[in-house]
């Protein structure tokens, strides 16, 4: 499919209101659950009239079939990544929800086996240096980040889709086994019992600086 999945994927999100969700949890040992959601259930009608159309800007639409092989595909490779267990998909063309879920041994297996799978999928990549280092954990201070999306050669946001996008949101939230101490983004909230961060901005800052997302967060390393 070459290049075909990945835009009509961002046609997708720029058509529509999206949802992004980064979720991820932290052991004490530094093991821990990823999971990604891709909401854009408030526009499955328009998207249902997308797939149905043979091309857009002269590039193949691929039909739900050929997504959900790319999508499956993906979560193979993941599982088959060191580090990587319990890796669980879940697709809804209904109401247009992609969730990715997958547990981790460490931050440097988690990335790695991400990048691996995205570069064997997504055929244009191959050629591609992605590696980028999103996040790090040394048992008491967090960084955390988005990846770059500039370094996935994706194609130029419209500016006429840029309303849509401010419409839609990215939240990342960062749980903890222990009590968060304190964290540098000002954007950040924290949680009740103080062991998660979350951070939500538009989608439309994220895709224009992903930066927006940086966040430094100490956690209390005591044994409990």
């Amino acid at each position: 499919m070459k290049k075909h999945l990945s835009i009509i994927l961002l046609c997708l999100i720029t058509t529509s209101c999206l949802e992004i969700l980064d979720d991820i949890t932290f052991n004490i040992d530094g093991s821990g659950t990823f999971k990604y959601t891709v909401n854009l259930s408030s526009s499955h009608v328009k998207l249902n009239s997308i797939l149905a159309l043979d091309s857009i800007d002269g590039k193949k639409v691929p039909s739900t079939s050929e997504i959900q092989e790319k999508i499956e595909g993906f979560a193979k490779l993941l599982s088959s990544q060191d580090g990587i267990s319990n890796v669980y998909v879940d697709t809804n063309y209904r109401q247009f929800i992609f969730k990715i879920q997958c547990d981790f041994s460490n931050v440097i297996n988690l990335q790695r086996g991400i990048e691996f799978a995205l570069k064997e999928t997504l055929t244009q990549l191959e050629n591609e240096d992605i590696a980028y280092d999103w996040i790090t954990w040394d048992g008491s201070v967090m960084v955390r980040k988005v990846p770059d999306l500039d370094k996935w050669s994706l194609p130029s946001i419209k500016s006429e889709d840029s309303e849509l996008l401010k419409k839609g949101h990215y939240t990342s939230i960062t749980r903890f086994e222990n009590r968060v101490n304190y964290f540098e983004n000002p954007a950040a909230k924290l949680s009740k019992n103080e062991k998660a961060v979350m951070l939500r901005k538009s989608a439309f800052e994220v895709f224009n600086d992903h930066n927006v997302m940086d966040n430094i967060i100490h956690v209390d390393s005591t044994t409990n």
